[in-house]
């Protein structure tokens, strides 16, 4: 009899349980259903945008050969600085309003800029870093304004802001409109100059044949003038399998950029090709590896790599040569005093003299502040040269084409081409 009651109490007790799993398990999965839809927001996806953010924004262009200005004093200079601004990272044409942004964003990201409308990433840069690099408050990001004297205004109008964007996300269904007040729809082709096959897509014909031949020999002659040894062109295509010296120079640039990564072998490999497939991607020449002629060293890639030795050759003898004038002036008292009136005149005096490390006046401490709110010297305001200033002016130098590594002749010093420069970005 008491056995019987245990058996009741237990199978009631059973009963019970079953019956309580029954009822609230629904009610816990509902409550989680409902919790998770709580944080759906239907309009926005689960990714939660629209949402604002700060960024650091600056702006470029595309330089062309017959502009009134240049911020560096020349047209060479300004596609040191600028680029050759024909496509983006990502293969895009370039167009008033495309952002460049770092890695962190994908490509096709919209968002929203005051003063300048919808817009999407579509291109890379060097100086293009997040937050907490080079003494970034926020996440930096650059727009392409627009080609020649125009592009230029409006970049220099536009400077360096801090500014609050919406971020959309790659919607496709958000759809870009941009405003930068005299803009107008001509100028997604560069129409200041009589240059339209520049810009063409098939590099393979020269229209410049005529003109090239007598400058290559005015740079060789200056070369030889100042003792200069000049990189050679690469004047043949190259592809897996390929042997020989091109090949070995080919892995010598792609080195010095560090694309490739490996003892130069002069044979055209996996690694070659690889390496010139990251070439073609950063310079907007290839999308991805199923785009045809990606890692393939042909008429557009060599054309691009071409167009980059002739500007450090063109570099090094212009550097050589600004050294040469500054030595004659310096000799000179009637060019000196000349000089530094035209200077005056034109206003380009932030920096009056060149600065070396170990230097203490107060032109270091002008030095700083500009390399500060660049975003390059992240230290205390001194009047002394010392190893952070050399740092900071070394990586400025990197970023506008100025030298390539730390070794390079001028690194971390504030010479000729430096202080031209600065005086032109004040």
């Amino acid at each position: 009899m008491k056995n019987s009651r245990i058996v009741k109490l237990v199978v009631c007790n059973l009963v019970l349980l079953a019956t309580c799993f029954m009822v609230f398990q629904p009610l816990t999965s509902v409550g989680q259903e409902l919790a998770l839809a709580s944080d759906f927001d239907a309009s926005t996806g689960d990714k939660g945008y629209p949402y604002e953010q700060n960024f650091i924004i600056t702006a470029y262009y595309s330089p062309l050969p017959c502009q009134d200005k240049y911020v560096t004093g020349s047209y060479d200079g300004d596609i040191r600085l600028n680029g050759h601004g024909i496509h983006g990272a990502d293969g895009t044409d370039v167009y008033p309003g495309m952002i460049a942004a770092p890695k962190t964003y994908d490509f096709g990201m919209k968002l929203y800029i005051p003063d300048v409308g919808t817009v999407a990433v579509h291109d890379r840069g060097g100086a293009i870093v997040q937050a907490g690099q080079r003494n970034n408050s926020y996440d930096r990001l650059d727009i392409w304004m627009g080609f020649g004297d125009k592009g230029l205004k409006r970049a220099l109008n536009w400077g360096k802001r801090t500014v609050t964007a919406t971020m959309y996300g790659v919607d496709e269904s958000v759809k870009e409109e941009v405003y930068l007040g005299d803009y107008s729809s001509d100028e997604y082709l560069p129409q200041e100059c009589d240059y339209s096959n520049q810009y063409a897509e098939d590099t393979t014909t020269t229209t410049s044949t005529a003109t090239a031949e007598p400058v290559v020999d005015e740079q060789e002659s200056l070369a030889k003038k100042y003792n200069l040894e000049l990189s050679d062109l690469l004047s043949s295509g190259l592809s897996t399998g390929s042997k020989g010296d091109a090949v070995r120079k080919l892995q010598e640039e792609l080195k010095n950029m560090n694309y490739y990564r490996k003892d130069v072998t002069g044979v055209y490999d996996e690694v070659t090709e690889h390496a010139v497939f990251k070439f073609q991607q950063a310079q907007g020449i290839v999308v991805d590896k199923k785009t045809v002629g990606a890692g393939v060293f042909g008429p557009k890639t060599r054309q691009r790599l071409n167009d980059m030795i002739a500007s450090r050759n063109d570099r090094r003898v212009l550097i050589a040569q600004a050294t040469n004038d500054m030595v004659m002036i310096a000799s000179n008292p009637e060019m000196k005093e000349t000089t530094i009136s035209l200077s005056a005149s034109e206003g380009k005096t932030l920096l009056t003299a060149e600065l070396d490390f170990g230097v203490t006046n107060k032109q270091v401490a002008v030095l700083q502040k500009f390399l500060k709110d660049q975003g390059y010297f992240d230290g205390d305001i001194t009047n002394y040269f010392g190893p952070s200033t050399k740092a900071a002016i070394t990586e400025f130098q990197k970023d506008n084409g100025l030298v390539k590594s730390e070794s390079d002749t001028g690194a971390g010093r504030v010479g000729p081409g430096t202080l031209n420069l600065i005086n032109n970005l004040s």
